[in-house]
C-alpha cells in the first residue's frame, strides 16, 4: 500500500444492513492494519456540512472517500466528487445496494474494504445525472416506486432487507394507477399514460437475476428512459417474465427510449420523485447528464468488462 494515504468514511447507521459498532470497529482495525490515516463522519447530515468536510479533506490531501450505506448513501457523497478525479469507495450497508452490484462490489465487508485498500485498485469512470443541486447515479423514477419507497420504514429495512420492497410492491399493486406524463427528452415532446416512468443510469432491476435490458452501461454517456403501461394482472405478470428473462425491449407494455443531453418530466397530477433510493421531491422535475463525471473504485470483473468493451 502507498504511503501517506489518507481517507474519509462516511457511515449511514440507518441504512438497511448497519450495524454502528462492530461494523465501524472492523473497519477502523482494517485501516489501522494497512496504515491509513481515517476519519469518520457519521450521516446523514446536511448537504452544505458534508460539502464542507469533503473540501476540507481535498485541500488535506486526503486520497480516498467511501461511502457506508445504501445506494442513498454513496449518492449523498458523491454529489460533491462530481468532476473530480478523487474516486468513492462503496461499502455496500444497504437495502438494494443497486450500484455496489451492477459494479461489482463485494457485498461482503471484508471483502468490499479489501477492493478499497488493496495496492491495485482498479477506477472507473461513471456518468450521473443532476437534479437541482445533486448529482446521482442510479435512476429516477415517479409513479409506482416512489409510493413503494415512501411505504418503507427504515425499521422494515433494518429487519426484512430487501423483502421489505418487495412486500410493499404488491400490495401497491393492488391500487395501481396510470397517470398522465409529459416528457421533454433531448427536445422530442411526448406525452403518455403510464404507471412508471423510469430513467435509470444501470441495467438492473435492483437485483439478480432481474435486468431491464444488457444495452444499458453506466458509462456510454446517455440515461435510458423506460415507460411502463402496466396496469392490470395479466400485463403485470407479463412484466415480471420478461424482466426475468431479459427481453422488456421485447415488452409492448414497455417504452424505451435515451437520454443523451436532459429531460424534463411533468405530469398535470402532482405525483412523488425518487432519486438512488429516496424519494426527493415531486414533479416536475428536469434531470441533465454528465457523462463520466465521477470516479468509483470497482471490483476487478467489471473493469475488465469495461476494457473488453472499449476493444470491441
Amino acid at each position: 500500500m502507498a504511503k501517506n494515504l489518507k481517507a474519509v468514511l462516511f457511515f449511514n447507521p440507518k441504512s438497511g444492513r448497519s450495524k454502528l459498532d462492530p461494523q465501524l470497529g472492523l473497519i477502523k482495525n482494517h485501516f489501522d492494519q494497512n496504515h491509513i490515516a481515517l476519519e469518520t463522519v457519521l450521516v446523514p447530515k446536511p448537504a452544505e456540512e458534508i460539502k464542507e468536510i469533503i473540501n476540507k479533506a481535498i485541500s488535506n490531501d486526503v486520497n480516498i472517500f467511501m461511502a457506508a450505506g445504501g445506494d442513498g448513501t454513496v449518492s449523498m457523497i458523491s454529489t460533491h466528487l462530481v468532476g473530480t478525479e478523487i474516486p468513492v469507495g462503496i461499502i455496500p450497508l444497504g437495502t438494494g445496494n443497486v450500484l455496489a452490484k451492477a459494479l461489482h462490489i463485494p457485498l461482503n465487508l471484508e471483502k468490499a474494504l479489501e477492493l478499497i485498500t488493496t495496492d491495485d485498485h482498479s477506477k472507473l469512470k461513471i456518468d450521473t445525472f443532476k437534479m437541482d443541486d445533486h448529482y446521482f447515479v442510479l435512476n429516477v423514477s415517479v409513479g409506482l416506486s416512489p409510493e413503494i419507497m415512501r411505504s418503507v420504514s427504515s425499521g422494515d429495512k433494518q429487519r426484512l432487507g430487501f423483502f421489505a420492497y418487495l412486500i410493499n410492491f404488491f400490495q401497491q399493486l393492488l391500487g395501481l394507477k396510470v397517470h398522465r406524463i409529459v416528457i421533454d427528452c433531448d427536445h422530442q415532446l411526448s406525452s403518455h399514460l403510464a404507471s412508471e416512468i423510469l430513467i435509470t443510469n444501470v441495467a438492473t432491476a435492483g437485483m439478480e437475476p432481474f435486468f431491464w435490458s444488457d444495452d444499458i452501461q453506466f458509462n456510454d454517456g446517455t440515461l435510458d428512459l423506460l415507460i411502463f403501461r402496466t396496469k392490470g394482472f395479466k400485463e403485470i405478470l407479463r412484466l415480471v417474465i420478461s424482466v426475468f428473462t431479459k427481453k422488456c425491449k421485447l415488452n409492448p407494455e414497455i417504452n424505451f427510449m435515451q437520454v443523451k443531453e436532459y429531460c424534463r418530466i411533468e405530469s398535470p397530477t402532482t405525483l412523488h420523485t425518487q432519486a438512488d433510493g429516496d424519494v426527493v421531491g415531486k414533479t416536475p422535475f428536469e434531470i441533465r447528464v454528465y457523462p463520466s463525471s465521477l470516479s468509483i473504485i470497482v471490483g476487478k470483473e467489471e473493469f475488465n468488462n469495461h476494457q473488453n468493451q472499449e476493444r470491441s
